[in-house]
């Protein structure tokens, strides 16, 4: 598997999981950064830079928004760009490797630990 397509899997599990989360993750991106990215993520090619740009748009808002990792992006960094304070941890599930950092949130009840799509194993539960 080429570099090209590893990175395009990493933006397709990205839009994987804002999908998944469609109705916990609406709320904490603005309006102004949905309506502009999230059409070009539905409607865009996905192997095109506009898609990457809007995906990485919408995982840089959830990220703002608290939630650890944003959609699972790996961190871009700039000339003077240095990574800060730990993020706290979020109340749900998290990847068992910590890996992906990813976070899956839960409105209720689940029956049993949700498996991890980066890691293939199940998640752990955490309390912030």
């Amino acid at each position: 598997m080429s570099d090209g397509a590893k990175a395009r899997g990493v933006y397709e599990a990205a839009v994987e999981y804002l999908c998944r989360n469609i109705e916990e993750l609406r709320p904490l991106i603005s309006p102004t950064v949905w309506e502009a990215a999230f059409p070009v993520v539905r409607d865009a090619a996905p192997a095109g830079a506009e898609w990457r740009d809007a995906v990485r748009a919408l995982h840089d808002a959830v990220e703002w928004a608290g939630i650890p990792n944003g959609l699972g992006l790996p961190a871009t960094m700039g000339v003077g760009d240095w990574p800060g304070a730990p993020t706290q941890q979020s109340v749900g599930w998290v990847c068992p490797t910590s890996r992906c950092a990813r976070v899956e949130l839960r409105a209720g009840a689940v029956t049993g630990a949700p498996a991890c799509e980066l890691a293939g194993g199940p998640m752990r539960l955490v309390d912030g």
